[in-house]
């Protein structure tokens, strides 16, 4: 891990100029267009997924200087999201990174979520126990072979959603940036509103497996949720209004933010929870990570070197669904575990007060071509993700990180727009992702 903490603090030690190289400069478009594509998706969290996103993007034209160190002037997106085993993730978004010609960006997100399995493997150092569950005396090494065996009927009762719940979460975040220091540094400040219903499945009709290996309806047995609530151990079971202040600050070097070739992004990221917005909850959420691009050999190949590193700090207000947050000041995302974090994990798979991230890419783009007037660029990446939770900030430690591997296709599509096919391998688990975006 020490090799890797190395590696990453190199490519983030780049600092390039924000400006667009020539070649992506000639192939960027002027004025306005529209991208998009059906979403499909498929993994044993979600079952076959399907939906829409559109975008919008109005770059202005060559002789706006804005044209060289912006990705574009306006961006609209819309999307519709829904799978076979219950996910719902619509999501309309606007970032306007020079609102007026001015060196204000603003961005809004209005998000409606809603996971029927939403997963839930305690938080902090437990979360790193091995696979068990009350139903069964083993622990298990695989997760396949341990939802197998809790979807088994024991007494009377089954264990298949003991680490699922309900949970429905709308969310409008906004925020506004001023830029400073020649675009480099940017001061943010902004609001979020967000309402969480949770609903557990102890007591529910849920799906099982009979002794005859038939599929049947059986009562679930007491979840991993309702005996930590029970127990006391969580805030924000009942769920309820979330709602707090967003302030940060972000160091930006990248020549092309869809798509860098070179330069940094380091942003220190601070939540507060707060009565005074309407909140049931009171708490402070702190993340710092730094991600950096480097470009080896521009004149013999487009290869970029990537690497990330995050680490997020909680307080002890923080109510559980929302403990897995990550308030990235470009994005918000959630972890660790799944497509944007622990690639081969189950999404969430490891949540705490505390968390650590580090992610490394190579992504070498090894052909550009165009079709029916769209320009495309087809994009090799093998990948090295390593994280894990902890319990709280004295408890850090460079033991028991979980490591996941794999590789992706990704398809650059104008340049502006990445569609990613990702597959990741850890221990206990394989994960396959086809979503928007480099994962950082």
């Amino acid at each position: 891990m020490c090799r890797l903490l190395i590696v990453i603090v190199c490519a983030t030690s780049i600092a390039h100029a924000q400006r667009l190289s020539e070649a992506d400069l000639a192939r960027k478009n002027e004025g306005g267009y529209v991208t998009g594509l059906p979403l499909v998706a498929y993994s044993t969290d979600i079952g076959f997924g399907g939906g829409a996103r559109a975008y919008y993007y109005f770059n202005g034209k060559r002789t706006d200087p804005r044209f060289r160190t912006t990705p574009y002037l306006h961006r609209v997106f819309l999307q519709g999201f829904l799978s076979t085993r219950g996910v719902q993730f619509h999501w309309l978004d606007y970032d306007a990174p020079r609102i007026a010609g001015t060196r204000y960006r603003i961005r809004s997100q209005l998000i409606y979520g809603r996971n029927i399995n939403q997963n839930y493997f305690g938080l902090g150092s437990r979360a790193l126990d091995p696979l068990r569950f009350p139903g069964s005396p083993d622990t298990f090494d695989s997760y396949a072979d341990y939802y197998a065996a809790q979807q088994r009927i024991d007494g009377g009762q089954t264990y298949t959603k003991y680490d699922q719940l309900d949970l429905a979460k709308p969310l409008w975040i906004a925020s506004i940036e001023r830029s400073f220091g020649g675009d480099r540094v940017r001061v943010l400040g902004g609001l979020g509103f967000s309402y969480a219903t949770i609903r557990d499945y102890t007591g529910k009709q849920v799906d099982a497996i009979d002794d005859a290996g038939n599929a049947v309806d059986a009562t679930q047995a007491p979840t991993r949720l309702r005996v930590d609530c029970d127990g006391g151990d969580l805030v924000g079971c009942s769920g309820g209004f979330d709602n707090f202040f967003r302030l940060g600050i972000s160091y930006d070097t990248r020549d092309y933010e869809p798509d860098p070739n070179c330069g940094t992004f380091i942003d220190v990221a601070l939540d507060a929870g707060s009565v005074a917005l309407g909140s049931e909850y009171d708490y402070l959420r702190l993340l710092a990570a730094a991600r950096g691009y480097y470009s080896p050999i521009p004149q013999h190949a487009d290869l970029v070197l990537a690497g990330r590193g995050l680490i997020q700090f909680q307080s002890s207000g923080v109510p559980f669904f929302s403990m897995n947050g990550l308030p990235f000041t470009e994005d918000f995302r959630s972890g660790l575990g799944g497509h944007r974090t622990l690639r081969g994990y189950r999404q969430d798979r490891f949540v705490g007060r505390t968390m650590a991230a580090l992610n490394a890419e190579v992504r070498w783009t090894f052909t550009r071509f165009k079709l029916w007037r769209q320009k495309f660029g087809l994009i090799a990446v093998p990948f090295f993700d390593l994280g894990r939770s902890f319990d709280h900030a004295g408890a850090l430690t460079l033991d028991d990180w979980r490591p996941s591997y794999g590789g992706a296709l990704r398809i650059s599509w104008n340049l502006a727009t990445i569609v990613t096919i990702d597959y990741g391998r850890s221990s206990e688990d394989t994960g396959l992702y086809i979503n928007f975006g480099h994962i950082f």
